[in-house]
């Protein structure tokens, strides 16, 4: 583990970008054709989607205090580095491949969307360009209003999300930067992580309400009203984040799992922009060559496939220089 780093918080970036693969192969699925409704694959998808990228989200406003210190040149400097390389090297990669075999992929993704990728980002990189959009709203914002005033602002934003949601990149942003800006009071106040700090109490009652606020979500959704499930995401994101908080702090116990889950949280961000590859061409394999027809097994070997395969090549290329900018890593130590 390196030096300085919050272990838990390592272990819940690890948990949450394996939901993350499991939920685009989950995805990927059920968008194929031929491919009806499946319990067993809407209902964990369904879970997950409800609270797993503003997690992320919420762990990356953890750490904007210092970053917003920062002169606007080295900030933005970090962050084009960070997120928007890597944002445009891996458009352009995956953009290309999926344009190659378009007819066999559910997205239909080619030329135009790379093209396009400035003002319109595709598939899961929309994260890498909205969570820069929000470093930037936050750097500008935090000097004309307080962290108070700027979580009243993010609270406007996410109401006016079922009116505006259709507009450019609103519907990602006004969701996800409450929960940026509410992570990054969670790390200033104290006395909130004495409040999340990890007991068995409080880790039995943050499942409870996990399960319970999830039960109730599946029946929102069922509504099929944008609007109703906009507005529960105010149940289910605090819920998935807290349980995942504490289950973080109580697998940080166990040496094996901690090392592991610790380790895909280091190298989320290379998962993150490798992923959609290796589970397009392995769904495409055993649906339509093998017909492999038993969902449920097949979107967790997916899963198990498409991280085998990005860990693989992120701990390949890692140290090189290439490996560094297209992952986002710094290219020296400070």
């Amino acid at each position: 583990m390196n030096k300085g780093r919050i272990v838990w918080i390592d272990i819940a970036k690890g948990i949450g970008i394996i939901l993350v693969v499991y939920g685009h192969a989950l995805g990927g699925i059920m968008n194929s054709n031929g491919i009806g409704v499946h319990n067993s694959l809407t209902i964990p998808y369904n879970i997950i989607y409800g609270f797993h990228m503003p997690l992320f989200f919420f762990l990356a406003g953890m750490f904007v205090h210092n970053w917003a210190k920062r002169p606007l040149k080295v900030a933005l400097s970090q962050k084009l580095r960070s997120l928007v390389i890597p944002y445009f090297v891996w458009t352009i990669i995956t953009g290309s491949v999926m344009a190659l075999v378009r007819k066999y992929t559910n997205s239909g993704l080619g030329v135009k969307d790379i093209l396009l990728s400035p003002i319109a980002p595709f598939s899961e990189y929309w994260f890498l360009y909205v969570l820069f959009v929000i470093f930037v709203i936050y750097y500008l914002m935090i000097r004309l209003v307080n962290d108070k005033g700027l979580i009243v602002i993010a609270f406007l934003l996410f109401l006016m999300r079922p009116i505006l949601y259709e507009y450019w990149i609103f519907n990602a942003l006004s969701l996800n930067f409450l929960w940026f800006v509410l992570g990054a009071e969670f790390q200033k106040q104290k006395m909130l992580n004495s409040v999340m700090k990890y007991s068995t109490k409080k880790m039995w009652f943050a499942l409870i309400v996990f399960v319970v606020v999830n039960i109730l979500n599946l029946i929102v959704l069922r509504l099929n009203v944008y609007w109703i499930g906009s507005y529960y995401k105010v149940l289910t994101v605090p819920a998935g984040i807290m349980f995942v908080i504490y289950i973080s702090q109580l697998l940080e116990k166990y040496e094996a799992i901690e090392a592991i889950l610790s380790w895909l949280g280091g190298a989320s961000m290379a998962i993150y922009v490798m992923h959609l590859i290796p589970i397009a061409g392995c769904r495409i394999i055993a649906l339509k060559l093998i017909r492999y027809q038993n969902l449920f097994a097949l979107s967790i070997i997916i899963t198990l496939v498409a991280l085998i395969v990005c860990v693989s090549i992120y701990a390949l290329i890692i140290k090189t220089v290439i490996g560094k900018v297209v992952f986002g890593k710094k290219l020296v130590k400070y």
